[in-house]
């Protein structure tokens, strides 16, 4: 037998030398045979085995065809060969042989050459991981893009600037792109887990020439759907009241989005109220937003390095409101050199500025803003003095430990502070009078946080924060009043008063950022917040006295209701994966545990987000979104944001309210430097709160329970982005078709039926324009324009005539209206739609090197045409009066006559131009 020939003779070589001797031997004899005898592979044969052993099964074969077979002993089978063939050529028999062994084999002349199966060698993956920073301060980089174009896979920084990437081993092709920010590429042999710091540096372009980027969460190329980034250049250039940038307004901007009443910051997502959205500075949830009685927003510009918003589709690590997510990211500070920023406008004054510490390892940033319009008006005031200012602080450490562990401890402090004080003294003979009135109101929020950022390996990413936040309302007032008369007191009082409330947080938040493939991008963490409601405490106290009493009168009270606390646990977990090149899933479940007063409250809420890349440049995609809220704002008036709403908590009566939103989308890039996107949604919600007719929330937090009903709600709608993202040209324009109503079946709200929501808008369109026209001047203007509200009114009136004389009602019992003779009818809530509204803004830069930095001078025209806008409408009921009218005899009588009811229009902004100066060192 051949085997024995070959395998024999070779036994006693070297093991290390066996494989070699063999292929060339076999390699000789394979050669010389090929060309003596010829090829005999369509040799057939039949051949029936059962359990055969290799040496069997190779003698039978040589046996029936001639052939000679040739292998070492490191051939071997796995199990024995069972055959039946009849009349099948040899290659068809050594098939069915050797279909699920460890052998090949190869047929040359007369010899079958057998060699042990070559097992595929395991491709060995390794990880790249590390921080994103600008090149020049060493400031992370959140949601950088990291490409490899070997694999085609890539990845983002994270919040806090960190990535992870695996890749298989060998030769890598790396792309590091952020924002008006150089590429940089890297290609190098991956042969290890690499901690890889990547410095990008700034290409000098102005960034405000780039509108909405590519992120892993936001933008057409993410999984996630309705998310916008909101660069920050954008936000500074974007024409607003008086100059003064805000976020909150910018995002105004972004279609599906309302202001509420014009000139404010509030926003209205998708049918939502003000409270139904969940505002984060770095990670920590702020309640009162607002300054100048909501017209401008806490958020200073310079302090902000990223703002991201999320209408829909929400991940699942977000949860508490029912409407949108406002992610704000502050700067953590230059760790090489410092610089800042000193602004000058007609409302405020800001300071801006950061440096190291310690250079590469510890910085600082801080930021401070301030209005003075009462200390420009003081020299001016006489009798009363009326004086009214905000402020923010921002300060942030940010210590690196290694590049591993970091720490950024935070801070920010912001009040709105109203103050006035009358005195008047009047005197004649012996008789005096003496009246002296003063008070003051302030409300603000402070935070403080510490986080600490740690890499267990390459793959796995936490972050932990420790937070105390608090925002809280006071109000004080004294009175004195004096009466004399020949030296003698008639009467004498004295009022203080002392109102405050507020809300207390106790936050701590574990998020991990685990990334086992390329293809898998897992998030999962758990939290606890420690709530302290403070509805409401007050107190008074009057002292009285009067010529004829003894001994003073002095009465007290106060008004001191328990504190309510409340505890949220919550836990998520969410993975952003791959299926397939073109489909990408995120799924994720954000589970809440709320406990208050002896009552428990569990939900589970699904998310759900889905994209199809159709086409290079067309994607698709649907999402499915469960919300839970536990807290809710009573607001005092449906027009500002007033410091006297507070913050209540569910009860035992008053359930979480519910939303479900449903959204499909679909984007298109095929333009160069346009991204167009088409969304729809649909929400419905449950357990949302109205007032029942007849009542309204005055400053007073007692028994509210009762002053509301829980009902339903729904919100659909379209909105078109198109958007220009490059060039010296750039902007968008957003166009949004929706609907908003509200339903209370228990009959207490508009006798059970359906209405609009009072920001219930058909049409809204807004266009945003920068250009530059060098790096001196560029320019930014916007248009907005919208359909009215809704308000009610009554639609009839009648005269009420009382067996005892006494007037009639007031205007359906609505508070504001004074009690007359005539009752209104009132159809329906929310009866009357407003009309539309439209405004230009327009703002310029004016730009110039200096030695030391660089200068802005802006001039901004807010509402350049003079649009009358109905910033407050109000009721006008009809009325009678009684005028002179000569009679027919030629005397004169006194005649009845009525005028009709109508709707007062009140303009608060016509138009406002503003300069400001900006330094930049």
């Amino acid at each position: 037998m051949q085997k024995s020939r070959f395998a024999g003779s070779l036994t006693g070589l070297p093991a290390e030398l066996l494989p070699a001797r063999i292929i060339l031997l076999a390699g000789v004899i394979l050669l010389l045979s090929h060309s003596l005898y010829g090829q005999k592979a369509d040799t057939t044969l039949s051949l029936q085995l059962r359990n055969a052993t290799l040496e069997e099964f190779v003698r039978q074969v040589e046996a029936a065809t001639g052939f000679s077979f040739v292998y070492s002993e490191e051939v071997k089978l796995h199990q024995l060969i069972t055959l039946n063939v009849v009349e099948q050529p040899v290659h068809k028999v050594l098939d069915s042989a050797f279909a699920n062994q460890p052998v090949t084999y190869q047929i040359t002349g007369k010899h079958i050459l057998l060699k042990k199966k070559q097992e595929k060698p395991v491709s060995r993956k390794f990880t790249i991981s590390g921080y994103v920073t600008d090149g020049m301060s060493s400031e992370t980089l959140i949601g950088a893009n990291i490409f490899e174009s070997r694999q085609q896979q890539g990845t983002a920084s994270n919040p806090y600037g960190f990535y992870s990437l695996t890749l298989p081993e060998g030769e890598a092709s790396l792309a590091f792109s952020y924002l008006g920010y150089d590429t940089r590429k890297l290609n190098f042999a991956l042969v290890q887990d690499t901690v890889l710091n990547i410095r990008l540096m700034t290409n000098n372009l102005l960034q405000e020439i780039v509108v909405v980027s590519d992120k892993v969460e936001a933008g057409i190329r993410a999984t996630q759907m309705s998310a916008l980034d909101i660069p920050m250049a954008q936000v500074k250039h974007t024409p607003s009241i008086l100059g003064e940038a805000d976020v909150m307004k910018t995002i105004q901007l972004m279609p599906g989005v309302q202001s509420g009443m014009e000139g404010s910051a509030g926003l209205y997502v998708r049918g939502g109220g003000p409270d139904q959205n969940l505002i984060l500075l770095d990670g920590i949830p702020v309640y009162n937003v607002d300054h100048m009685f909501g017209f401008f927003s806490v958020f200073t510009p310079e302090a902000v390095k990223k703002v991201t918003l999320f209408k829909g589709s929400f991940p699942a690590r977000f949860g508490g409101r029912l409407s949108s997510v406002v992610d704000i990211r502050t700067n953590d500070g230059d760790m090489k050199k410092y610089h800042g920023t000193i602004s000058v406008g007609l409302l405020t004054s800001k300071l801006h500025f950061e440096g190291p510490i310690v250079k590469d390892r510890t910085s600082f940033n801080i930021s401070a803003r301030r209005s003075y319009i009462d200390l420009l008006a003081r020299p001016f005031m006489g009798d009363p003095v009326i004086g009214y200012f905000f402020y923010d602080v921002n300060a942030k450490i940010n210590h690196k430990f290694s590049d591993r562990s970091r720490l950024f401890l935070s801070y920010y402090t912001g009040k709105d502070k109203y103050h006035f004080k009358s005195v008047t003294e009047e005197g004649w003979g012996d008789d005096y009078s003496y009246d002296r009135n003063k008070g003051d109101m302030s409300w603000g929020n402070s935070i403080v946080s510490a986080r600490w950022n740690y890499i267990f390996n390459n793959k796995l990413f936490s972050n932990t924060t420790l937070a105390y936040n608090k925002y809280q309302m006071r109000s004080t007032n004294e009175s004195h009043s004096l009466r004399q008369k020949s030296s003698k007191t008639l009467f004498e009082t004295q009022y203080s008063g002392d109102y405050r409330s507020g809300i207390n947080d106790w936050n701590w938040q574990t998020d991990f950022d685990y990334t086992p493939t390329p293809r898998h991008h897992v998030k999962f963490g758990a939290g606890y917040v420690y709530h302290t409601f403070k509805p409401e405490v007050s107190s008074s106290r009057v002292i009285a006295k009067a010529e004829d009493m003894s001994e003073p009168e002095k009465i007290s009270s106060a008004i001191d209701n328990e504190p309510i606390r409340g505890h949220e646990i919550t836990a998520y977990a969410e993975d952003n994966f791959e299926l397939n090149p073109r489909l990408h899933l995120n799924a994720g479940l954000h589970l809440s545990l709320f406990k208050v007063q002896k009552k428990s409250y569990y939900s589970a809420q699904p998310r759900l987000s889905l994209r199809y890349q159709l086409h290079d440049d067309i994607a698709l995609k649907a999402s499915y979104t469960k919300m839970s809220q536990y807290v809710q704002l009573l607001s005092s008036t449906p027009f500002l944001a007033l410091p006297t709403d507070l913050w209540v908590p569910v009860t035992g009566d008053i359930r979480p309210m519910q939303s479900h939103q449903f959204s499909l989308g679909a984007y298109y890039t095929g333009i160069r430097e346009w991204e167009f996107s088409v969304e729809g949604y649909y929400k419905h919600m449950k357990n949302v709160l109205e007032y029942q007719d007849g009542v309204t929330f005055l400053g007073s937090s007692s028994s509210w329970e009762q002053k509301v009903e829980m009902g339903k709600g729904r919100s659909a709608g379209i909105e078109f982005l198109a958007q220009k993202t490059a060039g010296k040209t750039t902007g968008w324009i957003a166009y949004t078709l929706a609907k908003s109503d509200r339903t209370f079946p228990n009959g207490s709200i508009n006798n059970g039926k359906t209405f609009p929501y009072k920001y219930d808008r058909r049409h809204n369109i807004n266009i945003v324009l920068n250009h530059k026209f060098s790096d001196r001047i560029n320019i930014g203007a916007s248009w907005v324009f919208s359909t009215g509200g809704t308000i009610t009114v009554p639609t009839e009136v009648t005269e009420l005539v009382r067996p005892d004389g006494q007037s009639g009602t007031s205007y359906g019992g609505y508070a504001g209206y004074g009690n007359t003779n005539e009752a209104y009818y009132i159809e329906s809530r929310n009866n009357f739609r407003l009309p539309s509204s439209h405004r230009l803004n327009i703002g310029v830069n004016f730009n110039k090197k200096t030695k030391h930095g660089v200068r802005t001078w802006n001039i901004s025209l807010y509402n350049v045409y003079m649009a009358s806008n109905p910033n407050i409408v109000y009721y006008n009921p009809a009325k009678y009066y009684y005028e002179n009218e000569m009679g027919p005899d030629g005397n004169r009588t006194s005649v009845k006559k009525f005028h009709k009811p109508y709707l007062t229009k009140l303009t608060i902004f016509p138009f406002i131009p503003s300069v400001s100066y900006t330094y930049r060192f």
